[in-house]
This record gives C-alpha cells, sequence and structure tokens, in this order.
C-alpha cells in the first residue's frame, strides 16, 4: 500500500506543479511533507532529495540557460514548481521504484522513455515551451535521461540508510 502511496504522491505532485506552475508548487510541498513522515527510510529519502535537487537545478538551469527550454514564470536557474518536481521524484528510488536499483540497464530504458514524455507532457499542458524542435528536444532528453537514471539508481543501491531496510 505504501508503494501506492508514494506513486500517487508523485503524481499529485507532479500536476498540482505543472498544472499550478509556482502557486501549485505549494500545495506540493505538504505531499512531500506526508511522504517524509510515512517513509520508512527517511535518511536516505531526504539525501536523495538534496541529490536531485542539485541534479535538477543543474541539468534543467543548464538547458534552460542555452535555451533548449523556456518557462511561463520566471527561472533562476529552474522555476520554483520545476524544483519540487524534482523534490517529488527524488522520493522514489527508495520507495516505489527500489526494485530498480539493481537493474541498470532497465533502469536506462527507463529514463529515455520516461524523462522525455514527462518533460513533453508538461510542454503540452503548457507548463514550458521547447525552443528547439521536438524530436531533437526528445532525442537530447532521452540521451539524457538514460545516462542520469541509472546513476540515480545506483547511487540509490549503494546508499547505507536505504540498504539496512532491504535486509529486513
Amino acid at each position: 500500500m505504501k508503494l501506492i502511496i508514494n506513486v500517487a504522491i508523485y503524481q499529485i505532485i507532479w500536476f498540482i506543479c505543472i498544472l499550478g506552475e509556482n502557486r501549485g508548487a505549494w500545495f506540493a510541498l505538504p505531499l512531500l511533507a506526508m511522504h517524509l513522515f510515512i517513509t520508512p527510510v527517511l535518511k536516505a529519502d531526504l539525501k536523495m532529495m538534496a541529490l536531485l535537487l542539485f541534479t535538477g537545478l543543474f541539468i534543467d538551469g543548464i538547458l534552460h540557460k542555452i535555451g533548449f527550454f523556456s518557462f511561463n514564470v520566471a527561472a533562476v536557474p529552474i522555476p520554483f514548481w520545476l524544483a519540487i518536481i524534482w523534490l517529488g521524484l527524488a522520493i522514489m528510488p527508495h520507495n516505489s521504484l527500489a526494485w530498480l536499483k539493481h537493474r541498470l540497464l532497465l533502469s536506462a530504458f527507463f529514463g529515455a522513455l520516461g524523462g522525455p514524455l514527462a518533460y513533453w507532457a508538461g510542454i503540452r499542458m503548457g507548463a514550458a515551451f521547447f525552443n528547439w524542435p521536438l524530436i531533437p528536444s526528445l532525442i537530447v532528453l532521452a540521451i539524457i535521461w538514460a545516462l542520469l537514471w541509472p546513476g540515480i539508481m545506483y547511487l540509490a543501491g549503494i546508499d547505507p540508510a536505504a540498504r539496512k531496510l532491504e535486509h529486513k
């Protein structure tokens, strides 16, 4: 049941942030707090949140700076709502996506597929805009996420704060 709640929390955060942008992100913060209250791997989730927030600021900040995409709201380096989505994504590796920790090729596949689809969906819903043509944009995102997601899952798999729970 906690795995379903974990997925639901992330999906609700994503939709609230995409639809409400910065205003919606404030409504997403209590959902992150709720997750932190119920997670059995609090320390590991907090470390993952810090890592993915930095990663999101870096990757999406660079993509924004080079004109890959633009946003409806001020973004230095990325909008607040996008930072909250990165924090929401961070609650998944030790919870609903824990089964991917030691399946790096599968993680690359899901990263290459899911990353671009999430961006494209957000763009289709009006939260941002690709400044490059669609197909090259999706290919760039697929490459980034095919490399990024296995790295994230690898780090999740070696985190001692989460590993002790796996052995119970």
